[in-house]
């Protein structure tokens, strides 16, 4: 193996939150964490119960959460950390791809869905892009959201039905909460087609930092925490039409 692929998990966390209820996949997602980022504490918890102890006891940056848990435990779970810890990146996660699941995970605040019949090394890449602002997402999951996204955005471009006075749309974008620049909207545009921060530097000549700044001042604007929700937002606002 190279060094490369050892490279540890740097500066990405400091404290993680496991929640899972089998106790197999609870101490594989521990052992891919720990490979991660050696030495970073990773504590497991089995319920929603010890889960929200423990996040009131001591401080967390990462929390993988599993949406399998009884009573829908993890969606409340992820929309309570949304709302009381809006520094920690929740991130979703089952053992196959469930349509309700995913949508009700990234409605609630995850910032990315992993399956965890994936391999170790797929789940470690894709935990790895949360050091460069990415979005941990199976790609068959984010195919698929991004299918229903352009859906949604083809839906909103059909005619409505006219009577002798023009009538008004059946359905009508919610006003965005805070303008967007037209530099943010064009870059919110090539994000919700797939570009990366570097392709989309090279695309309009400025610096990856700069569109990382425009990107976190997008999120800000839509109170959003990642480029799935982002895409999601601006649909619903009507901003990619």
């Amino acid at each position: 193996m190279s060094s490369a692929s050892q490279k540890p998990y740097v500066s990405t966390f400091h404290g993680a939150l496991i929640v899972e209820d089998d106790p197999a996949v609870a101490d594989r997602m521990r052992r891919i964490l720990g490979n991660l980022a050696p030495g970073r504490r990773v504590v497991v918890a089995s319920t929603r119960a010890e889960a929200c102890s423990l996040l009131a006891s001591l401080p967390y940056d990462l929390a993988l959460i599993d949406m399998s848990l009884p009573h829908s435990d993890g969606v409340s779970l992820i929309a309570h950390i949304r709302q009381t810890y809006q520094h920690i990146e929740t991130i979703a996660m089952s053992a196959a791809d469930d349509h309700e699941l995913v949508t009700a995970a990234i409605s609630a605040g995850a910032i990315g869905y992993l399956l965890t019949e994936a391999d170790d090394a797929e789940l470690s890449f894709l935990l790895r892009s949360i050091e460069r602002g990415g979005a941990p997402m199976d790609s068959r999951v984010a195919r698929r959201i991004l299918g229903l996204i352009a859906a949604s955005a083809k839906t909103r471009t059909i005619e409505p039905i006219r009577t002798e006075q023009r009538a008004e749309p059946l359905t009508s974008p919610r006003p965005a909460p805070t303008l967007l620049s037209p530099r943010e909207l064009k870059v919110l545009r090539l994000i919700a087609q797939g570009w990366s921060n570097r392709q989309i530097a090279e695309a309009v000549y400025l610096s990856v930092n700069t569109i990382e700044f425009h990107a976190k001042s997008i999120y800000r604007k839509l109170a959003v925490k990642s480029r799935t929700q982002a895409v999601h937002e601006a649909t619903q606002h009507g901003l990619l039409n």
